[in-house]
């Protein structure tokens, strides 16, 4: 998973690093997260190392990762208001 530090512009090049790169395959708000690789639907999606969600559809390399293609798997521990 990525996470766009800066607005990308559609099919601009992101270098992985070791020869690796990924096109965008729309225009990418800063903040926002982008498939590095294929996804399957089902397949866990990881921000920063933790679990966010649930793919729930296949999402392509280099596709924007967001609520209408992820479910979320955020567990709730407290509630608003709650000591």
């Amino acid at each position: 998973m990525l996470i766009a530090a800066r607005p990308i512009a559609a099919g601009e090049p992101l270098q992985l690093g070791a020869g690796t790169e990924v096109a965008a395959a729309a225009d990418i708000p800063t903040g926002f997260k982008l498939a590095a690789r294929d996804l399957a639907a089902g397949d866990i999606v990881h921000r920063l190392g933790m679990p966010i969600g649930r793919a729930t559809v296949p999402i392509g390399r280099g596709e924007v990762v967001h609520v209408h293609n992820l479910e979320s798997q955020y567990l709730r521990t407290h509630r608003r208001g709650e000591a």
